[in-house]
Parts: structure tokens; sequence; C-alpha cells
């Protein structure tokens, strides 16, 4: 599948409380367990009974993710992609 986010994207992205309700299909804004200074964009697979989130590309073929570093624990995700706003998307006529 192709990335819905390339490179130099830019996006909108509403900060998380506690009370924020996170489901599989979310696209978030995470910081990246094995490497903390790193802020990373990718879609929930899963949330597991203890509250870990799986994590993934939308392009596995050539994305880091859970599969590399491991699920994510709730504190570690910060925001909830909104809007996509640049690049445009094409015009459809």
């Amino acid at each position: 599948m192709a990335p819905r986010l390339r490179g130099g994207a830019l996006v909108i992205a509403e900060p998380l409380d506690g009370a924020a309700i996170l489901r599989p299909g979310d696209v978030v804004v995470a910081r990246r367990p094995d490497r903390p200074q790193l802020d990373i964009i990718k879609r929930i697979h899963s949330i597991d009974a203890a509250g870990t989130i799986f994590l993934v590309g939308d392009n596995p073929g050539a994305s880091s993710d859970s599969r590399d570093f491991g699920a994510v624990t709730r504190a570690q995700i910060l925001a909830r992609v909104r809007w996509r706003y640049w690049p445009l998307p094409p015009i459809r006529l």
C-alpha cells in the first residue's frame, strides 16, 4: 500500500488528554520507544487488554513500526492526526 503521508507532509494533530479514546485505525503521533527523541506518525493496528498499542505504517515494506521496536504505551501517544494540509490532495474533475 502507498504511504498516506509522504516525507515533508504537514498535518494538524490534536494533543490527547487522559480521557481520549483511541481506536484501531486512528493515525497518531507517538514517541518511538527505542529513540525517545523521535516522534513518529503511525496508524493504530491494535490495542491489547494490558493497554499496549501496536502501531503500523501504511507502507509495511518500507516502514519502521511496532514490528521493529515493539508496542508502545498509552503515555507514548502524544496526539491524534486530524488533517493533512500539505501537500494538497489531487483535484478531481
